[in-house]
């Protein structure tokens, strides 16, 4: 059981991965091109912030992940 569990953690977590990457991107490609950013300190503030919350995200989304995998697998 404990297994099992520890299993769809670890989906649970490469699927929070590439969904939080993969949203953090669009979002960075989206402000790249509205030009939001003038400084190259402001550009560089901006990418340690989506860092930041990337790395925030992830485990609370796996959770999320973890618990659709369980319902779509009983």
């Amino acid at each position: 059981m404990l297994q099992e569990l520890f299993g769809l953690y670890v989906q649970g977590l490469f699927l929070s991965s590439i969904t939080v990457l993969i949203i953090c991107s669009l979002w960075m490609l989206i402000r790249a091109r509205s030009k939001k950013d003038k400084t190259a300190s402001e550009k560089q503030a901006f990418l340690y912030e989506m860092i930041t919350i990337a790395i925030l995200l992830i485990p609370i989304v796996s959770f999320a992940f973890m618990s659709i995998l369980i319902v779509l697998k009983s």
